[in-house]
């Protein structure tokens, strides 16, 4: 390949890597071809001929009925060779259960990965949540969930900025200025609590996983209704998820 080559191969690359990343983002049962599109800032015909050579390589698939793309084969099998996650999750499951058995709430693990968070892992609490959380596999943009919110207050401002300023936040369902206010207030409080979005009923809040050195990339966040999550419980649930995050950051022995 020479010279000139380099960058449209390069682009492609990267254009295939966006529209990978934005399948799942929100969305666990696949996207349709004009979401993805919106969200990757790339034409339907460009994010078409993507999608079909992903297809043809089994990285995605098309759901024969809804017409929806989702992740296929491939990428979870490359997923399971890395092995990173696997054993992310494998150390930080059992804490992730006694958080949720100690509270009574649903707790979720997220992993920063670019400018979004993926669900790790969840345990479900007792407490029923009548509304769509997230799924384990699925992907959110930094500031939309609770345990994003948290990993942004951790960086420095120009660095959340460019992250806000990306294309996929001109389809994010928590506007870049709320998101900042999110952010205020979670360094203000010390931990992240958002309520009502992008989930109507539901609170959240959230902490990052500490590390020694270097800025965090993994959250721990409860999830609860606003009549569960009152002030008492929110007093009382606290401590036990600042004790858990900080039990994980020592399991995991992170930089």
């Amino acid at each position: 390949m020479d010279r000139e080559e380099a960058p449209q191969g390069a682009q492609l690359i990267s254009r295939a890597a966006e529209v990978l990343r934005a399948i799942p983002r929100g969305a666990p049962d696949g996207r349709r071809l004009r979401d993805i599109a919106a969200s990757t800032g790339l034409t339907e015909p460009t994010v078409r001929r993507i999608l079909l050579a992903l297809i043809h390589e089994q990285f995605v698939v098309q759901d024969a009925d809804s017409k929806f793309y989702r992740l296929g084969p491939l990428a979870f099998e490359l997923g399971l060779a890395s092995g990173f996650h696997a054993r992310v999750v494998e150390l930080c499951r059992p804490h992730l259960r006694t958080l949720t058995s100690d509270t009574g709430d649903t707790s979720f693990l997220a992993l920063r990965t670019g400018t979004e968070t993926v669900c790790l892992d969840r345990a479900d609490g007792l407490q029923p949540i009548n509304a769509k959380v997230a799924e384990i596999g699925e992907r959110l943009l930094l500031g939309v969930g609770t345990g994003g919110v948290a990993l942004l207050a951790a960086m420095q401002d120009a660095e959340i900025e460019e992250i806000l300023a990306t294309t996929a936040y001109a389809q994010s369902p928590v506007p870049p200025d709320e998101i900042r206010e999110r952010i205020a207030r979670t360094r203000a409080s010390g931990f992240a609590d958002i309520a009502d979005k992008p989930i109507a009923g539901v609170r959240g809040i959230g902490l990052v996983v500490p590390t020694v050195r270097g800025l965090p990339t993994l959250a721990l966040s409860i999830v609860a209704t606003h009549d569960r999550l009152n002030a008492d419980h929110l007093a009382r649930i606290l401590p036990i998820l600042r004790m858990t995050a900080e039990r994980v950051g020592a399991a995991l022995d992170l930089p």
